[in-house]
């Protein structure tokens, strides 16, 4: 809807400017015809009162005063008390027999005096105030409303271009999801079909001295691999909601991690933090755990190696909102690209592709209409976040 009126309201900015633009240039070029008309006439009778040995006439005086009149320059005749005595062109009705009008025509003049100074024949006790033409008042503003349409176009295009450049690598971004989702699939039955020969004949090597068994835990892994490619599946679509329990989806996560843990980070403790009696909420299971795997991911990562902590916490349900927190207490991030840690291309890891916590906003905001925020901290890294409680109207 949105991407359909920006094009007409982009035209209708750049028909706004080109009609102000016409409209104010043709009202210009008639009044300086009208004053044109008004300065010659004035010459003539001027010129024609000098050369006549009479000077000019009591008529030919109101014929004067009338034309000078009709250039619409505010005009107020005072005593040389400030009593106002005559007036015209004013942007106001007044009437001098009314002393509140007196008043206002007094407090215009004040005005008028402190663009122009009047002019004042002190022998016959008069003053005469003017200011500018209400047409050249309004004109004086149209360059200006023109800058800001202008400026409103340009913005509108700039905007529409990132816009446009966004949902192409959005276009590209999903086409390539849902291609590699069925790549995957070959492969993945395949794999299958060999853990299901390897479970025959397992030697006794295939359970670990922590009891863990490995054969049990490439099934899990293949297991993930068929979700991942699911998720691809959903890129793009319109997922379907029911209740969820993020008690569960958090503890699959985080018993995931810890058998995997020391191989990958060592001394990297994970908390859950969630009660079980969590009210469930409005989610896809699919996509909720692949925000929040992609947030272990990247705790994971950031503590490279390090001592320390990932802290998933409750922190209740308000508003038909849960209130989740995301933590770790590793070097916290950036502060260049706090501001858009959240946008596709920005990382702060080597090699990475700035896609993760990306994908973890469109999750969240996009599929859930939740939101996840980066919380300012002075070391490491908190992310809360907000999903539908299950039959709220949220």
């Amino acid at each position: 809807m949105i991407r359909r009126l920006v094009p007409i309201g982009i035209v209708a900015a750049f028909s706004a400017v080109l009609i102000s633009y016409l409209a104010y240039t043709w009202q210009l070029s008639l009044e300086m015809r009208a004053n044109a008309t008004v300065f010659s006439q004035i010459y003539f009778q001027v010129v024609q009162a000098v050369a006549s040995p009479e000077g000019m006439t009591a008529e030919a005086e109101f014929q004067l005063l009338l034309q000078l009149y009709d250039l619409g320059i505010p005009v107020v005749q005072t005593d040389l008390a400030g009593d106002p005595t005559l007036i015209r062109n004013l942007p106001f009705d007044a009437d001098l027999e009314n002393p509140d009008h007196v008043d206002r025509v007094r407090r215009y003049v004040d005005r008028l005096d402190e663009d122009y100074p009047p002019l004042i024949d002190a022998d016959r006790n008069f003053a005469v105030h003017y200011g500018e033409p209400l047409y050249l008042q309004r004109l004086r503003w149209i360059p200006w409303l023109q800058a800001v349409l202008l400026l409103g176009v340009v913005g509108t295009g700039v905007w529409m271009i990132r816009t446009s450049s966004q949902s192409e690598r959005e276009r590209i971004w999903t086409a390539m999801a849902r291609e590699s989702a069925h790549q995957m699939g070959t492969p993945l039955s395949s794999l299958v079909g060999w853990l299901e020969l390897l479970e025959v004949a397992a030697p006794p090597e295939a359970v670990r001295p922590d009891g863990i068994n490995i054969l049990g835990e490439m099934e899990d892994d293949v297991r993930r691999l068929e979700k991942v490619s699911r998720r691809f599946e959903l890129i793009g679509r319109r997922p379907a909601l029911r209740a969820v329990s993020i008690y569960e989806v958090a503890n699959r996560l985080g018993r995931y991690f810890r058998a995997r843990t020391p191989s990958m980070r060592e001394h990297v403790k994970l908390e859950i933090l969630i009660p079980e009696d969590a009210p469930a909420v409005l989610g896809n299971e699919t996509l909720l755990e692949w925000a929040f795997e992609n947030l272990f991911k990247n705790s994971l990562d950031s503590l490279a190696g390090r001592d320390g902590r990932i802290v998933v916490s409750w922190l209740g349900a308000e508003g038909g909102m849960a209130h989740i927190r995301f933590a770790d207490d590793g070097p916290g991030v950036d502060p260049a690209v706090r501001r858009r840690v959240f946008d596709v291309g920005i990382t702060t890891k080597q090699g990475g592709w700035g896609v993760g916590l990306s994908l973890v906003r469109r999750i969240f905001v996009q599929a859930h209409r939740g939101s996840v925020v980066l919380e300012p901290t002075e070391t490491g890294a908190s992310f809360a976040i907000s999903i539908p409680l299950a039959g709220s109207d949220a």
